[in-house]
């Protein structure tokens, strides 16, 4: 396990987001009441969500197994996935939220598989990483390294109409969600473990890793944070209310 990998296990989420972002998605999907639900995501959070405020039965998919874990521990139904499968059942979902990150396999082929296995007349809610605005050179190489190949923000909404899909609206997520959400949570889990190995205690990250391990995974994080801080404007997750 690396040591980003052990870092992330004790935070609530692998990606930026926020409960603000969830509870304002949620809200602009409309009075929906679907019988069912399927969630495909890194935090707990969202399908409580689903559940509590629509009454359906949500079936929360991680390609995270901790977080599975965590899931039926809180008594929702869970399972592990791959960790971009979209999965189907009988007669289709009256309601699919698809927290993805970039794709390897195009936005077109994710938007078909999202459609397949929506029931008709249902809502999707899909989420990708996006361009804002046209990337400086750095920004661009550096976020295709960390992330894959994000998308320009407007090309989702053409391929969204390429495969009969309506976009409702989208929501792009505050910058608040990468500071708040993921990087001072990770700094506070460094700060911690540094905080140990200064005590002389039985640091993790000497344990699993070596101190050459830890540093290098401190260095990448304080890299990505300051990415982040430098060019926030340039990219961010956008969530697509399709239907």
């Amino acid at each position: 396990m690396s040591f980003l990998n052990s870092l992330l296990r004790q935070m609530e989420r692998s990606t930026a987001g926020s409960e603000e972002t969830a509870r304002a998605v949620l809200k602009m999907c409309g009075e929906i009441l679907p019988k069912n639900a399927l969630f495909f995501g890194d935090d707990v959070f969202t399908p409580k969500l689903i559940s509590e405020e629509t009454g359906a039965r949500v079936l929360a998919t991680f390609y995270e197994d901790f977080r599975a874990e965590k899931a039926e521990a809180l008594g929702m139904d869970a399972r592990v996935v791959g960790a971009y499968e979209v999965t189907t059942t009988e007669g289709g979902w009256e309601l699919i939220w698809f927290n993805g990150s970039s794709e390897p396999d195009g936005v077109p082929r994710r938007l078909e598989q999202l459609k397949n296995a929506l029931k008709s007349g249902g809502t999707a809610v899909y989420r990708t990483l996006c361009w804002l605005i046209d990337p400086s050179p750095d920004t661009k190489g550096y976020v295709e390294r960390r992330f894959g190949r994000p998308v320009p923000l407007d090309s989702v909404l053409a391929a969204a109409k390429e495969q009969g899909l309506r976009v409702r609206d989208f929501y792009i997520a505050p910058k608040s969600d990468w500071v708040n959400g993921l990087y001072r949570p990770m700094e506070e889990q460094i700060k911690r473990l540094e905080g140990e190995k200064q005590r002389e205690s039985e640091l993790l990250a000497q344990r699993a890793f070596g101190d050459t391990e830890a540093e290098a995974g401190i260095g990448e994080v304080n890299k990505e944070t300051y990415m982040f801080e430098l060019h926030s404007e340039e990219y961010s997750f956008v969530y697509y209310i399709l239907g």
